[in-house]
């Protein structure tokens, strides 16, 4: 038998060192030891069949019984214990600073105890338009403001009244505008005239109605005068524009005694309706 210490205990686990004198003389392949450049494992596995060794190292290996099953491809190394995962401390978040206000916002505009068909033009600052509005029919457009305030200039008109040119020092959102204008003084209850506001150049106006002077087209630059009736029903008038480039357009009108301005707005023409026009 062979006392080699490796040999002795390769029927069980564990770690051998091949080195050392062997005392079996019997199998001198076995006494002479390995072989030059054998390695450990090739070695255990020639000296005892059926033993299957893994290479630990140049002079040592792992060995077990092969009726124990394959060993892995690589012997079992020992688990490093874990390092405990430490976070780091969260840094406290800055302050979002707030963005200074940009752009345009819009200022809505309100005219406290103006007079019926009061009209409004802006004359400078920053206008919406250029034309004057009868502020009863729809109100005044919104007027957009770049900053935190801007400064109008409006011209102010109602028939009957003596006409203002006011400054006011605009904000955004509502806007109260307080309106005082002074009476011309006393008003003929038969008489009206009526003047054309924001039509465009070369604009022709035809009246139909009872009050009407006569039946032909005017210049919408100049006013026109009416004898007045009792009733609204019998003051109603109605004025067709006419313009080159705009299409026709139709303004009832109630008229009242005194100056009355009539604004009038026309819609432009394309040129593919221009162009069926000619066809």
């Amino acid at each position: 038998m062979n006392t080699r210490i490796f040999l002795c205990a390769a029927f069980s686990l564990g770690v051998f060192a091949c080195a050392g004198k062997s005392s079996d003389t019997a199998n001198p392949s076995i006494a002479s030891g390995p072989a030059a450049g054998e390695s450990c494992a090739a070695y255990v596995g020639r000296s005892a069949p059926g033993v299957q060794c893994l290479t630990v190292d140049a002079g040592h290996c792992q060995c077990s019984l092969a009726s124990a099953g394959p060993w892995p491809t690589q012997p079992t190394q020992p688990t490093q214990p874990t390092q405990p995962i430490t976070s780091q401390p969260t840094q406290p978040t800055q302050p979002t600073q707030p963005k200074p206000a940009g752009g345009v916002k819009m200022a809505k505009l309100t005219f406290q105890g103006a007079p019926d068909y009061t009209t409004v033009q802006c004359v400078s600052g920053p206008c919406p338009t250029s034309a004057s509005v009868m502020i009863s029919v729809a109100g005044y457009p919104d007027v957009p403001i770049a900053g935190e305030a801007a400064t109008v200039r409006f011209d102010i008109k109602a028939p009957n009244y003596r006409g203002a040119t006011v400054d006011f020092r605009l904000t955004p959102g509502e806007n109260t505008i307080p309106v005082a204008l002074e009476p011309t003084g006393e008003v003929d209850m038969k008489k009206g005239s009526v003047a054309f506001d924001g039509a465009p150049q070369g604009t022709m106006v035809k009246c139909q109605g009872k009050r009407c002077p006569d039946a032909a087209q005017h210049p919408s630059s100049e006013s026109m005068n009416f004898t007045l009736g009792e009733t609204e029903e019998e003051n109603k008038v109605i004025f067709s524009f006419s313009a080159p480039g705009y299409r026709t357009t139709i303004n009832v009108y109630i008229l009242k005694p005194g100056k009355n301005r009539v604004p009038v707005k026309m819609d432009v023409v394309n040129p593919d309706e221009r162009a069926a026009g000619r066809n």
